[in-house]
């Protein structure tokens, strides 16, 4: 564990929401699923594709907050630690724009 990690966790919450979510719910049996509709591939940079699983559980935060603008979720997912944590992500990695949750829903609604 890193110490952003560490700082991470100390920092949030043990009942929370989304972790009481994370906790409950068979991520993998979900992940398999969208893994059905949804083949991540690379850009044309060759910078590895989100999973469709990280974009599944963007969405969710948005609607669990409110119906929140891929915007507003893009900024959540970048400062709320509780929602960095649920992502799967740590503070070093690269969320997805808002735009990558446009294609998503998208991709979804097909």
């Amino acid at each position: 564990m890193s110490f952003s990690e560490y700082d991470v966790t100390r920092r949030t919450r043990k009942g929370n929401f989304l972790k009481q979510i994370d906790h409950l719910l068979d991520w993998s049996m979900i992940e398999k699923v969208i893994a059905v509709h949804c083949t991540p591939v690379s850009d044309a940079a060759e910078h590895p594709a989100y999973s469709g699983l990280l974009l599944f559980k963007m969405l969710l935060v948005g609607i669990w907050n409110g119906g929140l603008s891929d915007e507003s979720v893009e900024d959540m997912a970048n400062s709320n630690l509780h929602v960095i944590r649920f992502l799967g992500l740590s503070l070093e990695d690269d969320v997805p724009d808002h735009s990558v949750l446009i294609a998503a829903r998208n991709i979804a609604m097909l």
